[in-house]
């Protein structure tokens, strides 16, 4: 009896393996094949279906154009038919005439008025008093208002001291030397005189003294 030879298995076991390869190798290009063809045909189908849309597009004749509107007659405007009236005037009235009146006579002309003088001082009249010699040495100086009515003729009748110069004896002279020698002019009235009051500032001040 013989002995297998390893050998020769060996070499059996190899090409088996070759042969099922080789089968599984064909196996997958055949599918990979098919499906490479199906894919190109179904972009033909595509292409083709897109080539005949394209054809039929252009194919589509232009629509006409719509037929022009018919012309529309204006109707004529309006006439406005307006009524005559003839109306009667009233007749005018009558004129009546009125006399005229007589010119107004001239107011009457007013007597004149006479104007109204101011008070008026008589200058040669209106002289500084003498400086009293006991005011002197006793060196009393000063400013004396004194208030004074004038009489209708134009004489002081009497004197009073509206503010003193400090010294009563100053005060005293004034109004004595204005009532013994100041005379005016009395103010009129329409022509009238009449009495009037006025203030006097009699200035007292011992550089005066001579």
């Amino acid at each position: 009896m013989e002995r297998p030879n390893h050998l020769q298995l060996e070499k059996k076991s190899a090409a088996n393996k070759a042969t099922s390869l080789a089968i599984v190798i064909a196996i997958h290009v055949a599918g990979i094949a098919g499906l490479v063809a199906a894919l190109a045909q179904g972009a033909l189908i595509k292409q083709l279906q897109e080539i005949k849309a394209s054809v039929d597009t252009q194919k589509t004749p232009p629509k006409a154009p719509p037929p022009p509107p018919p012309d529309l007659v204006k109707p004529p405007p309006p006439v406005a038919i307006v009524p005559e009236f003839q109306v009667a005037s009233a007749p005018p009235p009558p004129v009546t005439t009125v006399p005229k009146a007589p010119p107004a006579p001239p107011p009457p002309k007013a007597a004149p008025v006479a104007a109204s003088d101011p008070l008026r001082p008589i200058q040669r009249t209106h002289t500084q008093p003498p400086y009293p010699p006991i005011s002197q040495r006793l060196n009393e100086a000063g400013t004396s208002l004194i208030e004074v009515h004038i009489t209708v003729e134009g004489n002081v009748d009497t004197c009073k001291v509206v503010q003193t110069s400090s010294s009563q004896r100053l005060d005293d002279a004034a109004c004595d030397w204005v009532k013994s020698h100041w005379r005016w002019q009395p103010p009129t009235q329409q022509g009238t005189p009449h009495d009037v009051s006025t203030r006097i500032s009699m200035k007292w001040d011992l550089k005066d003294v001579k």
